[in-house]
């Protein structure tokens, strides 16, 4: 297990995850490894694993309190780790692929009125940084729900002189969905790009360890939220 566990580091590296994202994805499989052989009493074997066993992990997950964004992100993370041994012939198939994620809440304008998202976005334009600047305006403007924002990477945001769309990954085989964006999102998001400096990691939103989480998304949110007397 320790070789499998040191090359899908060496991979995940090559592919570019910063080293905090490594971190945080070989955390997940180790968890997901000793859950395993506390449930089935056995050594752990990647040919072993079933749909059901992930699934079943993740029923784990959300019995012990975890929230949507964190079943999901180890979700994904299982995912990556069962994909790339199916990629070096280790696997016929992924055994974590056609489990679903946990549903989120999404935070879109149709749960606030008009007036209130005017008043939040204020909010954030007048006391928010850069960061939170183009972070609201892909939630509140361009409707992404909070997981599908945190999990942007530079790479998915694609803006023209007057056009752009940013891209949500999904599903099997890196499918996405193009999320298009108007002029305002566009211009918020530049300058915070024009922000960051060269060779920051990968990650839209860089929080302290990998990406920023939902946990403090909805901090931030609640703060403005109080800034602008809006309930959210």
């Amino acid at each position: 297990m320790s070789d499998w566990l040191s090359d899908f580091e060496d991979f995940c590296l090559r592919c570019g995850l910063s080293p905090s994202s490594v971190r945080a994805y070989l955390g997940v499989v180790k968890r997901f490894v000793a859950w395993w052989e506390g449930t089935s009493g056995e050594a752990f074997d990647p040919r072993a694993v079933t749909p059901l066993d992930v699934a079943d992990y993740r029923r784990y997950l959300q019995g012990r309190g975890f929230k949507p964004a964190t079943v999901n992100f180890n979700l994904e993370a299982i995912k990556s780790f069962f994909r790339w041994l199916k990629e070096e012939r280790a696997l016929p198939d992924n055994p974590a692929e056609g489990v679903k994620k946990v549903p989120e809440a999404r935070l879109s304008p149709r749960w606030l009125t008009r007036r209130e998202v005017g008043l939040l976005a204020r909010a954030v334009q007048r006391y928010g940084t850069a960061k939170d600047k183009a972070l609201f305006a892909l939630l509140l403007h361009a409707g992404l729900r909070v997981s599908e924002a945190v999990s942007l990477r530079l790479e998915d945001v694609v803006i023209r002189e007057r056009s752009g769309f940013v891209r949500v990954r999904y599903g099997k085989g890196g499918k996405y969905r193009e999320v298009p964006l108007n002029s305002t999102v566009r211009r918020i998001l530049k300058e915070y790009l024009a922000e960051l400096p060269p060779r920051g990691g990968e990650w839209l939103f860089p929080g302290k360890r990998g990406p920023m989480t939902p946990r403090a998304v909805q901090k931030r949110l609640k703060l403005f939220g109080r800034i602008a007397g809006v309930e959210v």
